[in-house]
């Protein structure tokens, strides 16, 4: 940047002529008085300097084929406040050849980058006079591409059909997006239930029968389960994991751990804590029966070890025993031929995890968008992130637990991810939404900002 000084400046439009103590320099302008009075002003060391213009282009729905540019259009201006989800507008005469062309999407671009893209929602006509004559001018106005994704909504795990159904949709490590791949296998303690019961101390053993627990009358249905990590003083969570086929019907989920459990099925909590945490819930059976829809099913129990008092020597922590059989409710007798599950080794667990494990970003927003394509929403549409990196290839490092209300749209999803774990921008270009590991890259552009009432707001705010 240079200085330069002048007496005097001539022309207008685009190009004006500064006088200055080196000689005249033209420089150019949008708009520019045609007289100023002597002063300095700070230019390019050029001669000749021509700023970036505004223009825009008519593209179709898809954003995929241009249609033309609005050349004779006026009071163009967008406002990309929040990632692409900003607003444009702009104005044309009716009488232009621009009106007719059918338009759904306005790319705006500045110099030659695209900096925004609105989908056309409103169109206004009015009539302007001028004089004796007078003119009808359409006016076009919408939000960003990215506004379509406030049509599609977070439907329930597994379709609106599903059983068991909730009003709200959550992605942790008990849900089915979450993959297992990796975790250790359970290790079976202890084979089956004993129909034994021990006097000294007057309490059950946690493999002797628990009061009311069915599996009894299917002893091979019944194994004591436990992660094989060292459980006599480690105190913590133990995150077991299985999956089974039911038909449509209701089944009989029974459990029992030590020291207290909780159980989830297809991401949907069924049964809260069993006891207190000072307790053994071993000592009795507890049940659950959930009506399930036809289909493979997530069974997911996390097992809380705490101390106990009294201390028993050598008494194993962290064990579970769970059994699902269907026809529950019907008083059907509980054996192998209607198990549907059993704690074995075939069940996975995470013993003791310091951090909890939950979907990445990148594979929750594509299970939402797979779903919401397969419903006819959001067509055309990709991700350019996925389960494994964020949109500039940084391996997602956040293991945040999200829960959304069935109905929720996903431009509501995405306003929530935001607050803890992405950033992201829909592309002025195609339909592709760019999502990265929140504050690692900005992305905000073509901000704009209109003075007013705001700033007079904040004057008035300064203390006295």
């Amino acid at each position: 940047m240079t200085t330069e000084t002048f007496s005097t400046l001539t022309g207008s439009g685009g190009g004006v002529q500064f006088t200055t103590t080196t000689g005249a320099v033209t420089y150019n302008f949008d708009t520019l008085a045609t007289t100023a009075q002597a002063g300095s002003f700070q230019g390019l060391t050029s001669t000749s300097f021509t700023p970036p213009t505004m223009t825009v282009e008519a593209w179709d729905a898809a954003n995929t084929t241009f249609l033309g540019t609005l050349d004779e259009s006026f009071g163009r201006r967008f406002q990309d406040e929040f990632s692409g989800t900003g607003s444009a507008s702009l104005s044309m005469l009716a009488t232009d050849t621009d009106v007719s062309l059918a338009t759904r999407t306005l790319r705006w671009r500045i110099g030659g980058t695209y900096a925004f893209a609105s989908k056309v929602e409103q169109r206004r006509w009015q009539t302007v006079a001028s004089g004796e004559e007078s003119d009808q001018t359409v006016t076009l106005s919408g939000r960003g591409i990215i506004a379509e994704w406030d049509d599609a909504v977070v439907f329930p795990y597994n379709g609106i059909d599903a059983r068991p159904i909730s009003d709200q949709r959550g992605f942790a490590w008990w849900s089915p997006e979450l993959s297992t791949i990796g975790w250790p296998t359970a290790t079976v303690i202890h084979s089956g239930v004993s129909t034994l019961s021990r006097l000294d101390p007057p309490v059950p053993d946690p493999w002797f029968t628990p009061i009311g627990y069915a599996p009894i009358n299917d002893n091979a249905g019944a194994d004591w389960i436990f992660s094989a990590f060292p459980p006599l003083v480690a105190i913590g969570s133990n995150l077991f994991r299985a999956t089974f086929s039911s038909a449509a019907e209701r089944v009989s989920i029974y459990y029992t751990a030590s020291s207290r459990c909780r159980v989830w099925v297809d991401g949907i909590a069924i049964a809260d804590w069993t006891t207190q945490p000072n307790e053994e819930s071993f000592v009795t059976a507890f049940r659950a029966t959930p009506y399930l829809s036809s289909g493979t099913h997530y069974l997911a129990i996390e097992v809380d070890v705490q101390a106990w008092t009294p201390t028993l020597p050598g008494f194993t922590r962290g064990i579970l025993s769970a059994a699902v059989y269907g026809g529950g409710g019907r008083g059907t007798p509980y054996s192998s031929a209607n198990r549907l599950l059993g704690t074995s080794s075939a069940w996975r667990c995470l013993f003791y995890p310091t951090v909890f494990p939950a979907p990445t970003p990148g594979k929750i927003l594509s299970t939402l968008l797979s779903e919401a394509q397969a419903r006819g929403a959001l067509t055309g549409w990709s991700l350019s992130c996925t389960d494994f990196v964020d949109s500039a290839g940084q391996p997602w490092s956040d293991d945040t637990a999200q829960v959304f209300r069935v109905g929720d749209s996903l431009l509501d999803v995405l306003n929530q991810m935001s607050d803890s774990s992405i950033e992201y921008r829909a592309r002025p270009v195609g339909k592709v939404l760019d999502v990265y590991r929140k504050s690692t890259v900005t992305v905000a552009t073509g901000v704009s900002y209109t003075a007013g009432a705001s700033l007079l707001s904040l004057e008035e705010d300064q203390p006295l």
